[in-house]
């Protein structure tokens, strides 16, 4: 039988001071401009109220929805869906996602709001994994850059619905029970 186990990987105090660390850094690189901080619905949710709470400059922020085919893998992007109307010419855009893995998704993300005119666009992950890069996708920011092993749960992160609650970041293993 095998059993879910989580491993602490960042604990509150740790991500509130990066995060924190964060909106200042993003004030300073946008100083006299109000951004806009895109947020992937899903997993950045967390960290993207979080984040606002941490900038004292104006800022806007809107959400978008990637939606994937339905036969395979996430590289496999289709579409983007802007569930709100996003205007995003001539802006400044910090988009935020939970985890940067493969670059696939977000090189597509930045095709698409280049072609709709966006100024600017950078990339913020809260949990970046260059070693797994499948194209050559630049972060312009990270929080934290853990090893893969296992699956990140907490700060909005959820596996099967669960573990989003958890005020930390955590690894979930699985390990074997005799």
């Amino acid at each position: 039988m095998n059993e879910k186990r989580l491993q602490l990987l960042y604990d509150e105090t740790t991500i509130a001071t990066n995060v924190r660390d964060l909106g200042r850094r993003l004030e300073a690189d946008h100083a006299g401009t109000t951004p806009v901080l895109v947020s992937i619905v899903g997993g950045s949710v967390v960290f993207l109220a979080d984040l606002l709470r941490s900038i004292e400059q104006p800022v806007r922020y809107e959400a978008v929805q990637v939606q994937y085919s339905a036969s395979s893998s996430r590289d496999d992007v289709m579409q983007i869906h802007f569930p709100i109307s996003l205007n995003v010419t001539g802006q400044s855009l910090v988009v935020l996602k939970d985890v940067v893995a493969t670059g696939v998704i977000e090189n597509y993300l930045l095709t698409q709001l280049t072609g709709l005119g966006a100024r600017q666009v950078r990339f913020v992950a809260l949990i970046d994994l260059p070693e797994e890069r499948k194209s050559d996708f630049h972060v312009d920011y990270r929080v934290f850059t853990p090893r893969r092993p296992g699956i990140f749960v907490g700060y909005g992160l959820k596996r099967d619905g669960m573990f989003g609650n958890l005020p930390y970041l955590a690894r979930l293993t699985l390990e074997e029970q005799a």
